[in-house]
């Protein structure tokens, strides 16, 4: 049976509760998933939760610009495309995101279909297979790990995997499931922190057709999917009391009932759970149930961060570059110097999630023979002052600066930016056009 594909999930990122609620609304009318976060944090913590197929978001937030945005949000986005919304006096800013990496921005008020357009073209039709490379082992840190992990995989109990954001939990999991004899039964993936608070029990149980309003089909839950195979449960610290309570139930019993439905079924598969939140914390605030988490860490295992693998990171990058490439029928790029250096020298605060989003990124963009730093780590440049390579660029970099700050202090006004500035409007306008190039859009008469 062919599974449909999932609707695209879009992160907007607008703290307008007007427009957002308008683009909210239009946007999930076209069919898409939407997440609207209203400033820099939510939107940072909606990217380390889920990575989204797409972010549009205000180049102006209530905690940060939008390059303060991009420079935290690059590492965790990979592929993911992101477009800046901006009015017209912070086109400039806009230009230099794109130069940093960013994959477009748009000039308020834009065209809502024309957004809905620029989405389907930017999100790739087919989902690309999440297959991470093997890192464990690799290092000293790893070591006990991969013995762990072997020797657990023919044991059939329960596991809890500890460890930071990114640092391979779905992998150590998947690694348990191919090397058990559930193999060749279903892996099933659940973040228990993204799941829909009205839609838990649906999700997890499945429903009867008729058990709710829009309930017109019946639905198979995850643990009809998972079968006898392996059920991953991400982020379970997140995972709601009630379903708390329900899960414990399956995991002593073995069985279940659809919402709606009459008769318990049963569950035959493995659970293995993952989480970075400190459980004995929530336990002692009553967030989490003591008695499931003595059914989910039957065997616990610590899954150490990335600045403890050193020896890991140029083999993982080199393997991110191989796989990236073969999904992308591209050759594949080496690391040169300056990327190894770079790679070497990063704190990696995002993990083996960063690391590989910052080579799948670099894969897609790059136009070279080889991966650079500045390939990997596309957001320094918003560091580094341009330098011009003669003395008219640097007058010209003067004048557009001078251009930009009239704009400012004139809340994007044009005829009182050159007001400001002792010209008139329509020499303001061609000249700030050249400086910046074509991507600028036209000024309304009159503004």
């Amino acid at each position: 049976m062919n599974t449909p594909s999932p609707p695209i999930h879009v992160l907007l990122i607008e703290d307008d509760a007007v427009l957002g609620g308008a683009l909210v609304q239009r946007l999930r009318l076209e069919g898409f998933n939407v997440e609207h976060a209203i400033d820099r944090a939510q939107a940072l913590h909606a990217l380390r939760r889920a990575r989204p197929d797409f972010v549009l978001s205000d180049i102006r937030l209530p905690d940060g610009s939008g390059e303060a945005l991009y420079r935290e949000a690059l590492p965790l986005l990979g592929r993911t495309p992101i477009v800046f919304a901006t009015a017209f006096a912070d086109v400039g800013q806009a230009v230099r995101l794109m130069r940093a990496g960013a994959d477009d921005y748009l000039t308020k008020p834009f065209d809502v279909d024309a957004l809905v357009q620029r989405i389907r073209e930017l999100v790739p039709t087919t989902p690309e297979a999440a297959a991470p490379a093997r890192g464990f082992g690799l290092s000293g840190a790893t070591t006990r790990l991969a013995a762990d992990l072997d020797r657990l995989a023919q044991r059939d109990v329960p596991v809890l995997l500890r460890g930071e954001t990114g640092v391979g939990k779905e992998v150590a999991a998947r690694q348990l499931h191919e090397r058990s004899a559930r193999a060749g039964e279903p892996f099933v993936a659940v973040n228990c922190g993204a799941v829909p608070h009205d839609l838990m029990e649906s999700q997890f149980f499945g429903h009867e057709r008729g058990a709710f309003t829009g309930a017109a089909t019946a639905h198979a839950g995850w643990f009809e999917e998972a079968a006898g195979g392996t059920l991953f449960l991400d982020e379970i610290g997140e995972l709601d009391p009630r379903l708390q309570t329900a899960l414990l139930r399956v995991l002593q019993d073995g069985r279940f009932r659809r919402v709606g439905g009459r008769q318990d079924l049963a569950f035959s598969g493995r659970v293995v759970a993952a989480t970075n939140a400190d459980l004995g914390a929530r336990m002692a605030e009553r967030r989490f149930r003591e008695d499931l988490y003595y059914r989910l860490a039957v065997v616990e295992l610590h899954i150490p961060p990335l600045r403890e693998r050193a020896d890991e990171v140029l083999p993982l990058a080199q393997a991110f570059a191989q796989q990236a490439a073969e999904r992308q029928s591209l050759p594949t790029c080496a690391l040169d110097d300056s990327a190894r250096a770079a790679l070497l020298a990063h704190t990696w605060p995002g993990n083996v999630r960063e690391l590989r989003n910052r080579v799948e990124r670099a894969m897609a963009l790059s136009e070279g023979e080889a991966l650079g730093a500045a390939d990997l780590f596309p957001e320094r440049t918003l560091d580094e002052p341009a330098v011009p390579a003669t003395l008219a660029g640097a007058r010209e970099q003067a004048e557009l600066a001078q251009i930009e700050r009239a704009l400012e202090l004139s809340g994007g006004r044009l005829a009182e930016a050159a007001q400001r500035l002792g010209v008139s409007r329509t020499t303001l306008w061609k000249r700030r056009k050249k400086l910046l190039g074509d991507g600028v859009p036209p000024v309304p008469p009159g503004h």
